[in-house]
C-alpha cells in the first residue's frame, strides 16, 4: 500500500521556515552527480546549522519508487564552531529527496530536505549549430522529470563570474548553458533516463558556424579564447564538482576545404587538451560523423571522424547524420528540425551504446575537494512568499524584447526598473497573464506559468531589477537584480511542486513495465515485454514471497515461458534483455488473459536489486482502434489482497 508520512508533507510546505535556521548549500535540487562503474557516488553535503546542533545525519528516499535505492539514517558531518558542516553520504544511481536532520546528542533540533537530487550520468555537449541548436522552435521538452540542465545562456563571450550553480529541467524553452538551445537533448535525455533509470545533465558547450581550426587554435592559446573556452570553462566550473561521462562532439559542416590529417589533428588536439584540465586521461569523447550542408557531403572529414574513434583510445563513434537529409529532416538544409530531431537522438541513444558505459571510464571527482559555493546568484532583497516557485525572463538584445516569467501556485504582478543609464521608464506593477491563454506560443514559456511582455524594442541592454509580488500585496515584493542575458534564463527555483514521496518502511516492491512498441497492427500481431519488480527499502526480500498478478485486456492473450532467459523487446534499442523467468512459477491462470506469478522457494530479491520477468501479448479480437492497458501488480506478502502498488501500459490495435 502506499503511504505518504504527514511529516514529508510538512517538510515540502515549509523549507523556508526551516531554512533560517538550517541552510543547505550543497547538493542543490536537480543536480546530477556522474555516478562511477559500481553505479555508486558520493554526496557532498554541506551548509550551516542551528545554534545547538552537534552533528548531522542524513538519508536518501526515491522521488518515486523505483528509480533509487533508500538509505538509512547516516551520521555524516560534526557541527563546526561556527555552525558551518560538510561531510559525504554515499548512494547508489537514483533520484532522491535527501532529508537532513541536524541533533543534539540523541535530540533532533530542526530538519529538512533537498527534493529531486540525482546520481547518474552527465554529458557536455560541445561542437557547432547541430550540437548548439536554437534554429528549430517546435522542440519538444523531456517528459522525465529526471532531465536536468542548467538555464543560462552566454552568447558572445564566457564569463565565469556570473556562472550560476542552479539546476532546472530540460523543458521547451530552457537554455542548457552555458551556450546551448534544448533542440534534441530532451528526447534523448528521455530515451536514456528510461534505459539507464537513472537522471541525465547535460551542460552545452557548443558555438554555432565554428569549424574545427578555430576549435583547435582557440585550445591552444593562452589565454584560451572561443570557442573551446566554453568547453574549457565548463570543465573547469561544473565537471571539476559534478563529474562527468562524456563529451559528445558534432561538428564538421563547416569544414569544407580541410584535408583529413588536418582535421584529425585538430580534433585530437581537443581531445587531449580536455583530458589535461581534468587531469583524467581516458575522459571519453563520443564523435558524430556528420558534414552534410546544403546537399554536400565530406568525404575527408567523415574519414577523419572514422580514425578518430578507431585510433584514439576512448573516443567512440558517434551518430552518422549525413544520410538524414530532405525538409522532413533539416529544416534549412542543415539544421535538424521536427522528425528530423526525433531521429537524430534516436542515432544518439544507438550510439551510446551499454558496451559504452560499461567500457568508459567517468570523470568523479573527490569529495574532499568539490566546492559547496551557490556560484553566482543575482543581488536580491525581500522575502520569498510561499506561493513563488521560479523567476526569470527571455530576452532578445537584437529586437529588444522582453518577457518576465514566473512560476508560482497563484497570481501574481511584476514589474522591472532600470538600475544603470537608459531610456526605460514603464516601471509600473502589472498583473502577470496566464502563459496558457496569452497571445505568446512561444515554447520558452512552457515551465512558466505567468508571463509580461514589454512592447517591442523597449527594453535595451543593460542592468535591471525584477521585482514579483502576490497580486493584492502592496509591499516591493521579492526583488532580483542582473545584468540582461540574450534568450531564456532562470534566477530563482524556490518551492517546486513535489509528487508524494514514498517513505522508507512504507512500501518495499514497485514495478515497471518495458514495451516501446505498444501498437498492433493486426490479430495475430504479437509484441514482447518485461516487467521489472524492484525492491525498494534496501532490504532483500523473503523467500517464496513476492507475487506478481498481469492482467491484459479482452482481445488479447498473454504468454509466460518459464524457460525463458532473456527476450527481444518489441521496439526496444537493447535487445536481447536478460531476464530471470526461472525464479518464478505460474500459481494461477485465468482465461489466458492473467496470470499470477509467484517466486519460487529460495529465490528471493536482493536489497535495492529487482528481477525481471519476459512475457508475450498477442492480439486476438481486440477492435481496430481500440485503447486499453496492460495492468500489473505487485505485493510481497501473500496474506496480503491485490493493492494499489499497480503500473499500467497503454495498448492500442490499429
Amino acid at each position: 500500500m502506499i503511504k505518504t508520512s504527514c511529516r514529508a508533507f510538512f517538510l515540502c510546505l515549509v523549507p523556508y521556515l526551516l531554512q533560517a535556521q538550517f541552510i543547505i548549500n550543497s547538493p542543490m535540487t536537480r543536480s546530477v552527480i556522474q555516478r562511477n562503474a559500481a553505479n555508486r557516488a558520493q554526496l557532498t553535503i554541506a551548509g550551516k546549522a542551528p545554534g545547538t546542533a552537534a552533528t548531522i545525519e542524513a538519508r536518501l528516499i526515491p522521488m518515486v519508487v523505483g528509480q533509487g535505492t533508500p538509505s538509512d539514517w547516516t551520521l555524516v558531518a560534526t557541527v563546526n564552531n561556527d555552525q558551518t558542516f560538510r561531510g559525504t553520504l554515499p548512494a547508489l544511481g537514483g533520484w532522491y529527496r535527501l532529508e537532513i536532520r541536524a541533533k543534539s546528542a540523541n535530540t533532533v533540533v530542526a530538519d529538512t530536505a533537498v527534493n529531486r537530487v540525482g546520481v547518474g550520468e552527465v554529458f557536455v555537449i560541445a561542437g557547432q549549430s547541430n550540437a548548439q541548436g536554437g534554429i528549430a522552435t517546435d522542440v519538444p521538452p523531456a517528459i522525465d522529470d529526471r532531465v536536468s540542465c542548467i538555464d543560462f545562456f552566454q552568447r558572445d563571450q564566457i564569463d565565469t563570474q556570473t556562472f550560476p550553480f542552479l539546476f532546472s529541467h530540460v523543458s521547451a524553452g530552457a537554455s542548457i548553458g552555458p551556450s546551448n538551445a534544448p533542440y534534441l537533448w530532451g528526447i534523448l535525455g528521455d530515451s536514456l533516463t528510461k534505459r539507464l533509470n537513472v537522471p541525465i545533465l547535460f551542460l552545452g558547450a557548443a558555438q554555432g558556424g565554428s569549424n574545427s581550426t578555430e576549435w583547435a587554435n582557440s585550445a591552444a592559446a593562452a589565454p584560451i579564447t572561443l570557442p573551446y573556452q566554453r568547453v574549457s570553462a565548463t570543465l573547469l566550473y561544473y565537471i571539476s564538482r559534478l563529474g562527468m561521462r562524456a563529451i559528445l562532439w558534432h561538428q564538421g559542416e563547416s569544414d569544407s576545404g580541410i584535408s583529413e590529417q588536418t582535421y584529425f589533428n585538430n580534433v585530437n588536439s581537443l581531445i587531449t587538451k580536455s583530458r589535461q584540465q581534468l587531469s583524467h586521461s581516458r575522459l571519453a569523447w563520443l564523435v558524430s560523423r556528420a558534414s552534410y550542408i546544403s546537399g554536400a557531403t565530406n568525404g575527408q572529414v567523415i574519414a577523419a571522424q572514422n580514425r578518430l574513434s578507431n585510433e584514439v583510445a576512448d573516443v567512440y563513434a558517434g551518430p552518422a547524420t549525413d544520410g538524414l537529409i530532405g525538409p522532413d529532416n533539416r529544416v534549412d538544409d542543415i539544421h535538424f528540425g521536427g522528425q528530423g530531431l526525433v531521429r537524430v537522438a534516436n542515432l544518439w541513444n544507438q550510439s551510446l551504446t551499454d558496451l559504452f558505459f560499461s567500457q568508459s571510464i567517468p570523470f568523479t571527482p573527490s569529495a574532499d575537494t568539490i566546492r559547496t559555493d551557490a556560484g553566482w546568484q543575482a543581488v536580491t532583497s525581500g522575502t520569498v512568499f510561499s506561493s513563488l516557485q521560479r523567476v526569470g525572463y527571455r530576452y532578445e538584445s537584437s529586437l529588444h524584447n522582453f518577457f518576465l516569467l514566473v512560476g508560482a501556485s497563484s497570481p501574481v504582478e511584476g514589474r522591472l526598473e532600470r538600475l544603470d543609464s537608459g531610456d526605460f521608464t514603464d516601471t509600473s506593477w502589472s498583473a502577470l497573464t496566464i502563459t496558457d491563454s496569452s497571445d505568446y506560443a512561444n515554447p520558452g514559456f512552457s515551465d512558466y506559468g505567468y508571463l509580461r511582455f514589454y512592447a517591442p524594442g523597449g527594453v535595451s541592454p543593460g542592468r535591471y531589477r525584477l521585482s514579483v509580488r502576490p497580486v493584492g500585496d502592496k509591499g516591493t515584493g521579492y526583488q532580483l537584480e542582473t545584468v540582461l542575458h540574450d534568450f531564456r534564463n532562470t534566477l530563482f527555483i524556490g518551492n517546486e511542486p513535489t509528487p508524494p514521496v514514498t517513505q522508507q518502511g512504507d512500501l518495499v516492491i514497485g514495478s515497471n513495465l518495458d514495451l516501446p512498441q505498444a501498437n498492433f497492427a493486426a490479430p495475430g500481431s504479437v509484441g514482447n515485454f518485461v516487467v521489472n519488480v524492484f525492491e525498494v527499502a534496501g532490504l532483500p526480500t523473503s523467500t517464496g514471497n513476492v507475487q506478481l498478478t498481469i492482467t491484459v485486456p479482452v482481445g488479447y492473450t498473454l504468454a509466460f515461458a518459464p524457460t525463458l532467459t532473456s527476450i527481444n523487446v518489441s521496439g526496444g534499442d537493447h535487445n536481447p534483455i536478460v531476464v530471470t523467468n526461472g525464479q518464478w512459477k505460474v500459481s494461477q491462470s485465468v482465461g489466458a488473459r492473467q496470470l499470477t506469478l509467484t517466486m519460487n522457494l529460495g529465490a528471493f530479491i536482493r536489497g535495492g536489486g529487482k528481477s525481471s520477468l519476459g512475457f508475450s501479448i498477442t492480439r486476438t479480437t481486440a477492435n481496430s482502434g481500440s485503447t486499453d492497458h496492460i495492468t500489473v501488480n505487485v505485493k510481497d506478502d501473500l496474506a496480503e489482497l491485490l493493492n494499489n502498488n499497480v503500473y499500467v501500459r497503454v495498448i492500442n490495435s490499429l
